[in-house]
């Protein structure tokens, strides 16, 4: 794939597909015949994959914008799928620099130390596995920086990751920008964010050049460089801080009940633990549940209870060996739910 990619940045072949081999290809008939660049699915965490296009020239922004914050060129490794953004992206970064790069395994087993500049890219979960292996946790510290995204890196967990020597960079993009475009809630350079009332936009140079066979999608959400995401955020001394998704509001009892308030409480008491999912009730109209890998529910319901109303805190849980996720590290409640509904269990 490496090679793929440094033919298409050179111009040739026009144009990449990154598609899992597992998930059915895209139908390119609807392809400008002038695009070079990429096409890769979105992760899909809450709806039907999207397949977006990513011009050369985004592609080859992002990564010099990147490059730009962290200080310099360096030789970067991947433990995250290379179908995703994210994985692809570490990949475009050392070829621009003319640095190594690496693939090693998801649970870091086999990450070797490092005395070169270089960088890791890595979701949540795989760094509160590496903070419980001393040896992982040592060889992340001797990175230049570790940059986490896929999902919001938790205080209590960053806390956990300085405190071990390990230089975390949080950052926040979409693979309609060619992922990360915020680092530590400070945009990169040439990106604008502003907020419509709590939505996230964002306006940059690294922006995708549409939904492939969806023109409708793109003109609602794409204007020039401007995209209007799905993310729901404010400023907090300057910084961008993610609140959750604009569908994360949700109608339980008749009171609005914020998800991304709910996770966030549940990683303050039990991080990497535990993810809250909403399934269909006859008497609440929605409701929370919370998957977990050890808490039970009196025990979450008791954490939460000074913080969250009663319509906020969790009716139900799904005892998990493992919490599922999407290529990307992003929590899959569509997973949950399905799994909540076979097991028969009732709130």
């Amino acid at each position: 794939m490496t090679r793929d990619l440094e033919q298409m940045l050179q111009g040739s072949p026009a144009v990449l597909v990154l598609a899992d081999p597992a998930r059915p290809a895209p139908d390119l008939s609807a392809l400008r015949q002038d695009f070079t660049g990429v096409v890769v699915a979105t992760s899909g965490s809450t709806g039907t994959p999207k397949w977006v296009m990513l011009s050369r020239q985004a592609l080859i922004a992002a990564a010099e914008a990147s490059q730009e914050r962290l200080g310099g060129p360096g030789q970067w490794v991947n433990p995250l799928s290379p179908w995703c953004v994210a994985g692809m992206m570490t990949r475009v970064r050392a070829i621009l620099a003319g640095k190594p790069h690496f693939d090693v395994l998801p649970h870091l087993d086999d990450l070797a130390h490092t005395d070169q500049p270089g960088f890791i890219s890595v979701v949540p979960p795989q760094l509160h596995h590496g903070l419980l292996d001393p040896d992982i946790s040592r060889k992340l510290g001797a990175f230049t920086a570790v940059l986490v995204g896929g999902s919001p890196l938790g205080k209590l967990l960053r806390s956990q990751a300085e405190d071990a020597g390990i230089s975390v960079v949080s950052t926040y993009g979409m693979s309609e920008t060619c992922g990360g475009v915020v680092y530590d809630g400070l945009p990169l350079s040439g990106v604008e964010v502003r907020l419509d009332k709590e939505r996230v936009v964002l306006d940059t140079p690294t922006v995708f050049d549409g939904y492939l066979g969806d023109p409708k999608l793109t003109a609602d959400l794409l204007d020039q460089s401007r995209f209007m995401t799905s993310d729901r955020g404010r400023f907090v001394e300057g910084r961008l801080e993610i609140l959750g998704r604009i569908d994360d509001v949700i109608l339980s009892g008749g009171q609005n009940v914020d998800l991304g308030e709910v996770q966030r409480r549940l990683d303050e008491f039990f991080a990497q633990q535990t993810a809250c999912f909403v399934v269909d009730d006859q008497v609440w109209g929605t409701t929370i549940l919370v998957a977990s890998t050890g808490p039970g529910l009196p025990e979450i319901r008791d954490k939460l209870s000074p913080y969250l109303t009663s319509a906020a805190r969790p009716r139900g849980v799904l005892e998990v060996s493992t919490l599922p996720r999407t290529s990307s590290g992003k929590i899959d409640r569509i997973a949950l739910v399905e799994e909540w509904r076979g097991s028969g269990q009732r709130t």
